[in-house]
C-alpha cells in the first residue's frame, strides 16, 4: 500500500539512516537500565548493560531494516533483551561457581 504525502510516495519501508539508527541506540539504552533496574544486587554492572543493550538494539535492528520487516524499533528491543539476558544469565552462573 502506496501513501502519497507531500508529493512523496511512502510505501511503508523503513530505511537504515541517521535517525534509525539513533532510535536503535536510544531502545538500546532504555532496554539496558530497564534490565539493571529489575536485577538491582545481581548481574553485571550498568555500563555493560547498557553497551550490551545498544549492540543487541542496533544489531537486530538493523537486520529487520535490511530484511524489509516491519517494526524494526520493536525488533530492536526484543534483541537488546535477549543480548542482555544471555549476558546476565552467564554473569550469574560464574558467579555461582566461584562463590
Amino acid at each position: 500500500m502506496q501513501i502519497i504525502l507531500k508529493n512523496k510516495i511512502y510505501d511503508g519501508m523503513e530505511e537504515l539512516n541517521g535517525t534509525m539508527i539513533f532510535w536503535l541506540i536510544s531502545v538500546g539504552l532504555v532496554a539496558g537500565a530497564l534490565i539493571k533496574v529489575g536485577i538491582w544486587k545481581q548481574g553485571v554492572e550498568l555500563v555493560p548493560n547498557l553497551i550490551g543493550g545498544v549492540v543487541g538494539a542496533v544489531v537486530i535492528g538493523s537486520v529487520a531494516v535490511m530484511v524489509g520487516m516491519p517494526g524494526s524499533l520493536v525488533f530492536g528491543f526484543l534483541g537488546s533483551m535477549a543480548v542482555l539476558f544471555i549476558m546476565n544469565v552467564f554473569y550469574l552462573q560464574s558467579d555461582e561457581k566461584h562463590a
